[in-house]
C-alpha cells in the first residue's frame, strides 16, 4: 500500500483533474518535480471546433490534514522552496497558484463510495503568492488562505476568463 503522503498527493491530483474536467479546462500533470505539479489550459470553440487556446495557469499541489481554521481564513505552513517558487511567479512565463487539498485527519474519512456517488471529503483552496514578501524562514513559511478561495469549477472558469483579459492573480 502507498504511504499516507503519496495517497494524499494522488488525491490532490484527482481533485484537480475533477475540477478542471467540470470547468472544461485541459489539465496536464508534470512528470518531473520542478516546482510545478500541473498546468491548466483554456479551451475555446472556433468554427465548431474545440481548440487549446490558452491561457495557461501553473499549479503547485499540496495536500494536508493539518491546517488551522480561523474565522475567515485557514493557515498552512508551506515549504520555503514552494513559497519562493510561487512568490516569484511574476518572473515566470505563466501565473502560478497554490492549490491546497485539506483532508480529514482520519484516513478512513478521506473517500466514501456508494451507488449514488464517490465523495472526496473536505475541499481544496487556492492562493496566488505572486509578489508576496521574501521570507527569512529556512524550512516553512506560514501563509493564510481566505476560506472563500475554494478551488471549484466556477472559480476556475472565472480565473481563466480573467487571464484571457490580462488580469493575473
Amino acid at each position: 500500500m502507498l504511504p499516507r503522503n503519496m495517497q494524499q498527493e494522488a488525491l490532490s491530483r484527482a481533485y484537480l483533474r475533477a475540477v478542471a474536467a467540470r470547468a472544461g479546462i485541459l489539465c496536464g500533470i508534470t512528470e518531473q518535480d520542478v516546482g510545478i505539479d500541473a498546468y491548466l489550459r483554456d479551451v475555446s470553440a472556433r468554427d465548431g471546433q474545440y481548440q487549446d487556446t490558452g491561457p495557461q495557469l501553473d499549479v503547485q499541489l499540496k495536500s494536508t490534514t493539518r491546517v488551522e481554521f480561523r474565522d475567515n481564513e485557514l493557515v498552512y505552513d508551506l515549504e520555503v522552496r514552494a513559497y519562493n517558487l510561487l512568490r516569484e511567479s511574476a518572473n515566470a512565463a505563466n501565473p502560478r497558484l497554490l492549490v491546497l487539498l485539506v483532508l480529514p485527519e482520519d484516513e478512513a474519512e478521506w473517500v466514501a463510495q456508494s451507488p449514488e456517488g464517490l465523495i472526496l471529503r473536505r475541499c481544496a483552496y487556492w492562493r496566488s503568492l505572486r509578489g508576496a514578501e521574501p521570507t527569512t524562514a529556512h524550512t516553512t513559511q506560514r501563509i493564510a488562505i481566505p476560506r472563500t478561495n475554494i478551488f471549484s469549477p466556477e472559480m476556475l472558469r472565472g480565473l481563466m476568463d480573467s487571464l484571457r483579459q490580462g488580469i493575473i492573480p
